[in-house]
């Protein structure tokens, strides 16, 4: 059962309430971990430009002191993801009769690559440019002797004269052919060794182009839920879950859970347990 849920029931109102006091506290203590500051960017063209980013080292900080301070839950390390989202985030669990109560607290950003505002970016672009230009050049003239080798070579097979689905099936069927034919590429490319030389150096730039890039954290401090949170929207999250354990040997779960079943003390127990969230972020905010 997603917490905060939409049922009626007397316990299900309670928990609400002592979930939007959990969700109202979290975004008021996190919300400061979310300040941005100005920074200055160059961008593609070499022009500066002004720029805003928050420090996501801040809210891993904000997150651990927060999971440090619960005893009554079992904590998980915090994690940061930036595969296909952004998000920092953390995961708590208990167990309470044959119930387990999960909690996620988390927020999704946005990562913006920016050039360092230094001058070695436009020196560094400028030389991949007139290598590119050298190399199309030098690349061409490579190209067209290959060419002619290889014509000239199929020729001395008597070759020359098939059509090329002819000539590509004889291929495919005499392995000798092609290493030979390839051998006469490599023997041309041998004669030009400032191509390897330029290869080298454009990896060179470009590795040091890399050094040179910045990255621009930014997140919308507002509250989301699940649904927005998977559609990747930016923002703050907070939700629980309350599982059903169903097989203790297999650790199967039943999200499937009846608030009438789960007896009075135990209710009494989940709301301690919320209650204990809210007064360690309140400890967080102060």
């Amino acid at each position: 059962m997603r917490i905060p849920n939409n049922q009626n029931d007397d316990f299900s109102k309670k928990i609400n309430g002592n979930f939007n006091d959990i969700e109202n506290i979290y975004f008021k203590s996190i919300k400061p971990f979310l300040s941005t500051r100005e920074v200055n960017v160059m961008l593609q063209d070499g022009s500066i430009t002004n720029t805003s980013t928050f420090d996501p080292k801040s809210v891993l900080e904000f997150y651990r002191s927060f999971l440090k301070d619960l005893k009554n839950w079992d904590t998980h390390e915090v994690q940061l993801n930036t595969d296909e989202s952004n998000r920092i985030y953390c995961q708590i669990s208990t167990t309470l009769d044959n119930y387990i109560i999960k909690g996620y607290f988390g927020i999704q950003f946005n990562v913006l690559p920016y050039y360092k505002p230094d001058k070695q970016v436009i020196h560094i672009q400028k030389e991949l440019i007139d290598l590119s230009v050298k190399n199309s050049a030098l690349l061409e003239s490579v190209a067209n002797i290959g060419n002619n080798t290889i014509r000239q070579e199929l020729k001395n097979m008597s070759l020359d004269e098939m059509e090329f689905e002819e000539l590509f099936e004889r291929l495919l069927q005499n392995q000798e052919l092609i290493v030979k034919l390839e051998d006469k590429i490599k023997n041309v490319e041998r004669l030009y060794p400032e191509l390897e030389g330029a290869e080298k150096k454009k990896s060179s730039l470009f590795f040091e182009l890399d050094n040179l890039v910045m990255k621009v954290y930014q997140v919308s401090p507002i509250l989301i839920d699940y649904n927005r949170q998977m559609q990747g929207e930016e923002g703050v999250i907070v939700y629980f879950d309350i599982e059903t354990k169903v097989d203790g040997k297999e650790k199967k779960l039943n999200k499937s859970v009846n608030f009438e079943n789960i007896k009075s003390q135990a209710k009494e127990r989940i709301a301690e347990l919320f209650k204990e969230i809210t007064s360690v972020l309140s400890k967080q905010h102060s």
